[in-house]
């Protein structure tokens, strides 16, 4: 699942960074991406044997992360985009 395994190239506490400490998601953020990781992470563990997107999906899990993922991208889509090109302390883009 190939979007499951996009979040945890970012959001990973068994990665090297430490996500919690960047200062480009407020603690909000981080609390909404955290249970969000939760989440993922139970699936992950409750299907080890889905193959397919398919089988994941059918597993109902995708259904039960989605509150807390639209909880938390609604969040970061409040306040904005940071500039790629550009150091900002806070986002100026629109989401």
């Amino acid at each position: 699942m190939e979007y499951v395994e996009q979040f945890f190239d970012i959001i990973d506490d068994d990665g090297p960074w430490h996500w919690r400490e960047w200062t480009s998601f407020t603690p909000h953020e981080v609390q909404a991406l955290a249970e969000v990781q939760r989440l993922l992470r139970a699936a992950c563990t409750a299907t080890p044997d889905a193959q397919s997107e398919d089988q994941f999906i059918g597993s109902g899990w995708p259904t039960r992360v989605q509150p807390s993922a639209r909880q938390a991208l609604e969040m970061m889509r409040a306040r904005g985009r940071f500039r790629e090109a550009v150091e900002e302390e806070r986002p100026s883009l629109p989401a």
